[in-house]
């Protein structure tokens, strides 16, 4: 059976948008999970067929750790997945003045900012994920609390105090992408969104603007744009950038070879835009 990676253990945010990807397959896989984002990365295409992994937060932007490995691979973007994202806080206590410690996956912790600054002088231990921190808590103890999914909240049996949703939006949401190493082919009647990576190997200024201009001048909408350290020197970055269309629109394919005349150009996928 194909295998599809994903950050574990079960019940993490990954997890739910791995299972919501396989709904809508054809074909069975079984799901390996991995304890940190980059051995979910480095395991597809190799352990696993595909893998599912987490790139944006609404609040919270880009998942910086995924963004990086997305610079530098083979892998190819075939789908997109949005996914409401709702945190619960379970303790062992019988109230917040007793807590001492609490256990937060390390992106979970921006989207819980708010909740978490009022709690005061108490030690936060970040996770990799929401699961690990409800498993760290009920094995440190008393005193010790979680931020965990609100799905997850039957698996805090032993939690005294709880709190619904601590989450700082109420429309929060994380778009997974699933990559693997092979490209789908188009589907008619579908909105595509293309992701791409331009590189900027030369020190030239004007690099981003030569960038937005070629979109707009064949009127691609351009969704979004990051900006990442190349990692060789200072004041030099890439580009990780989202557009509507395929890649192999006209008007897409203009504004590309243009951009590619001036800069490497990666394009990392075209799928099916997901549904908001």
């Amino acid at each position: 059976m194909p295998k599809i990676a994903t950050l574990g253990p079960k019940e993490t945010f990954s997890d739910l948008a791995t299972q919501q990807y396989l709904q809508s397959q054809n074909r069975a896989y079984e799901i390996k999970y991995f304890n940190s984002l980059p051995e979910t990365f480095a395991a597809i295409g190799n352990d696993c067929e595909m893998g599912v992994l987490p790139i944006e937060n609404l609040s919270e932007g880009y998942v910086q750790v995924v963004l990086d490995h997305l610079f530098d691979t083979n892998l190819v973007v075939i789908s997109e997945i949005l996914l409401p994202i709702r945190f619960s806080f379970v303790a062992s206590c019988a109230n917040l003045s007793e807590l001492t410690d609490l256990y937060v996956q390390f992106v979970a912790h921006g989207q819980c900012s708010e909740f978490i600054d009022k709690l005061g002088n108490i030690k936060v231990h970040n996770t990799q994920s929401n699961i690990e921190s409800l498993l760290l808590a009920q094995k440190h103890g008393d005193g010790a609390g979680a931020i965990i999914p609100q799905h997850a909240l039957n698996m805090a049996k032993n939690q005294t105090l709880i709190r619904g949703n601590v989450t700082n939006y109420k429309n929060n949401q994380t778009r997974f992408l699933v990559l693997t190493d092979k490209p789908q082919p188009r589907l008619a009647e579908q909105q595509y969104k293309t992701t791409l990576v331009v590189k900027n190997e030369k020190d030239s200024p004007g690099v981003l603007g030569n960038i937005v201009a070629a979109f707009a001048e064949q009127k691609v909408n351009l969704t979004s744009i990051m900006s990442r350290p190349t990692k060789s020197e200072f004041g030099k970055y890439h580009f990780f950038i989202d557009i509507d269309g395929h890649q192999e629109d006209p008007d897409v394919d203009r504004a590309l070879q243009q951009i590619m005349r001036q800069h490497p150009v990666t394009i990392l996928g075209s799928y099916i835009k997901a549904s908001k």
